[in-house]
């Protein structure tokens, strides 16, 4: 008998090759979709980058800007239409790669999911001016409206204490983390009292050697004995400005001093290395006038050119053949010079603020005190209140700092002067430097040792200084009355156009004292020409978001805006809502017309 063949069997075999043909068909497509999206999603991060980079570039072309152009786009602090949600990409050219999104409409072809814009943000001020990261404004951060670590370097090494004295009024800060950040700084290896120097980071696993200069960026304090990531970032770990879900509270900053929220930006918030005033004039375009050249002469006739009051030239020309320098443009106010027939007596006068307001502004456009640009005085306009502080020295304060200024000298005297007897220069000079402090134990700055000494060019600028005493700083009256009466925007004082300079406090009532607003006027200003700037780049559908803080040097607004540094945020996050972006629905970009 003849065995039968089975049946069925190669329909059996083609149905299981059919089944793995499918499986494999199946594995391979979810596998080239999977690569398909992610070649989209690292194109849309290029994209999502140049998107961020091309606001950038727009800053850099916005900061050379005159102020009456600056005033009708809506000023550069705060301004949602200029710096929120600006379209660079409308859709009309097709980047998705993808038909599905494509409508057309009275714009033509237009792909809504190609939609991408920058915005500009940085964290806003709380009602009574404090940096709490309550909030977020559409702008740009001025440098100069924080304290500046090359001035408080300088300040510190020409009259010893003051600096110390002005870091431990930073929240969070000891008298450790200060003398080792000023041991940081300073370019000597000789340790503060309660400071560190080679010895101590040597020791350290790893090793590292005290900077002895000025850092290359702050992120570079984090290596300074006793400052922690939590002290110098806060608690906003994504650095968007504002602290959201998930962000520790304020108790976390309890040991660190910032239980009351002025820690939760960090220190980072308070500091700069960058701050910097224009030497250019603002009305005409060119470099200001240097009113302490050595050329009377040729002072006169560049007077000339932009001043139309032939007395007011005649006082300046006259004040300064007696003055070796002008220490601060307030001093031709009240001024006499001369005597008898011959003496020439200043028009403005301070009892006249009509004139004051008018003339002066005059004077601070076209005037400069040093042909660089001016570094670490303190946008009394904009800077927070945790700054502005800084600078209110009571005399009791004052007498503190004395005595611990006097002891210190005397120490480090003592150590260099020993130096010197073997002969090191490098000790040697420092050692002259306190013996210069060594003796002076009045009140308030020693005698011998004026603000003004801090004008030497330093970092490619001039040190923004005083003829006053840091127990002359404001007291709390004069920092609640600049609060409540500052204009936040330079751009947007037309009415009050005297605020744009910074003797504004004296002719506003808050200064009443002439004498002290000529103390004081050195160590502001009222605006800089350094900012800081994060810059988002998104498109409007679901997509990753491109990050960058840039700082940006316009102290000479004849070009574009120089990128001193360009740091990459996009690791830390999103950082924001795209309704906090200007990203609008896509049911409603497509009825809505874009800006």
């Amino acid at each position: 008998m003849i065995p039968m063949k089975p049946r069925g069997t190669v329909l059996v075999l083609v149905l299981v090759v059919i089944v793995l043909l499918a499986l494999a068909a199946i594995t391979f497509s979810k596998l080239m979709l999977a690569e398909n999206k992610g070649a989209l999603y690292s194109v849309r991060q290029r994209q999502v980058r140049h998107l961020a980079e091309s606001g950038v570039e727009f800053l850099r072309v916005t900061l050379m800007k005159d102020p009456q152009t600056l005033y009708e786009l809506g000023g550069l602090y705060d301004n949602e239409d200029l710096f929120c949600g600006y379209v660079v990409t409308d859709g009309t050219i097709a980047m998705s790669g993808s038909q599905t999104g494509l409508e057309s409409g009275s714009r033509g072809t237009v792909d809504y999911r190609d939609l991408g814009r920058f915005s500009v943000v940085a964290p806003g001020l709380s009602d009574d001016g404090s940096l709490y990261g309550e909030s977020i404004r559409y702008g740009l951060e001025d440098e100069s409206a924080k304290i500046n670590l090359r001035w408080l370097a300088q300040l510190e090494t020409q009259m010893p204490g003051y600096g110390r004295d002005l870091l431990l009024r930073l929240p969070g800060m000891t008298g450790e983390i200060a003398d080792s950040l000023l041991d940081w700084l300073d370019e000597d290896s000789d340790p503060r009292e309660n400071g560190a120097e080679d010895e101590y980071y040597g020791s350290l696993d790893p090793p590292c050697y005290t900077k002895n200069g000025i850092p290359d960026s702050l992120d570079e304090l984090l290596l300074v004995k006793g400052i922690t990531p939590t002290l110098l970032y806060g608690i906003d770990w994504n650095r968007n400005g504002v602290l959201d879900r998930g962000e520790p509270d304020e108790s976390t900053l309890d040991n660190d001093g910032g239980s009351d929220g002025s820690l939760n930006l960090g220190l980072i918030a308070y500091l700069t290395l960058d701050s910097r005033e224009s030497n250019i004039n603002p009305t005409t375009g060119e470099p200001k006038i240097d009113i302490n050249m050595s050329d009377t002469s040729g002072l006169a006739e560049a007077l000339a050119e932009v001043l139309d009051d032939q007395e007011l030239i005649d006082f300046i020309v006259a004040y300064r053949e007696e003055n070796e320098k002008v220490k601060t443009l307030l001093d031709l106010v009240d001024g006499r010079v001369g005597e008898g027939e011959a003496a020439k007596t200043s028009p403005i006068v301070s009892t006249d603020f009509d004139t004051m307001n008018s003339v002066l502004p005059l004077l601070y456009d076209a005037l400069t005190l040093g042909e660089e640009p001016v570094v670490g005085r303190i946008n009394i306009n904009q800077a927070p209140r945790g700054v502005l502080q800084l600078l209110i020295t009571t005399q009791e304060d004052a007498d503190a700092a004395n005595t611990a200024n006097s002891a210190q000298s005397a120490s480090r005297s003592e150590t260099t002067g020993n130096a010197n007897g073997s002969g090191d220069d490098g000790d040697a000079s420092e050692g002259n430097a306190g013996g210069e402090s060594e003796g002076e134990g009045n009140e308030g700055i020693p005698d011998g040792v004026s603000a003004d000494s801090l004008g030497g060019t330093m970092g490619g600028g001039t040190m923004g200084g005083g003829t006053g005493t840091l127990s002359d700083i404001p007291t709390e009256e004069i920092i609640e009355g600049i609060l409540a009466e500052r204009t936040l925007d330079p751009a947007l004082m037309d009415d009050t156009p005297e605020m744009r300079y910074p003797f504004w406090p004296y002719t506003h009532g808050i200064i009443d004292d002439f004498e002290t607003m000529k103390k004081l006027e050195p160590y502001f200003c009222t605006q800089g020409s350094v900012f800081k700037a994060q810059v988002i780049g998104r498109f409007d559908e679901q997509s990753p978001t491109a990050r960058l803080e840039v700082w940006l040097d316009a102290t000479d607004p004849r070009k574009p805006a120089k990128v001193l540094r360009i740091r990459e945020l996009t690791d830390l996050g999103g950082g924001f809502p795209g309704e906090l972006l200007g990203v609008e629905p896509l049911q409603n970009a497509r009825s809505a017309g874009l800006r």
